[in-house]
């Protein structure tokens, strides 16, 4: 995380909240890998081509799928 932007308090509070193997993981990131977001919810990561993914608390990288729920429904 050697961003150039300073942590908020927010955001070292919720590192804290982190698993030590989430923690390694992203010592561990390449630095074509940004982090995302840490704030209220799970610690998600843009990978090289843009792909967003989610740091498990085991510190495996899974893809982040949007769930959608379709506007039409056809009843039949």
């Amino acid at each position: 995380m050697s961003n150039s932007r300073a942590l908020t308090k927010r955001q070292i509070n919720c590192l804290e909240k982190l698993t030590q193997r989430q923690i390694q993981r992203l010592e561990r990131l390449p630095r074509d890998y940004e982090v995302v977001s840490i704030d209220d919810g799970p610690l998600i990561v843009r990978g090289p081509k843009g792909k967003l993914l989610r740091v498990k608390a085991n510190g495996r990288l899974v893809a982040l799928v949007a769930r959608f729920r379709p506007y039409l429904h056809v009843n039949g």
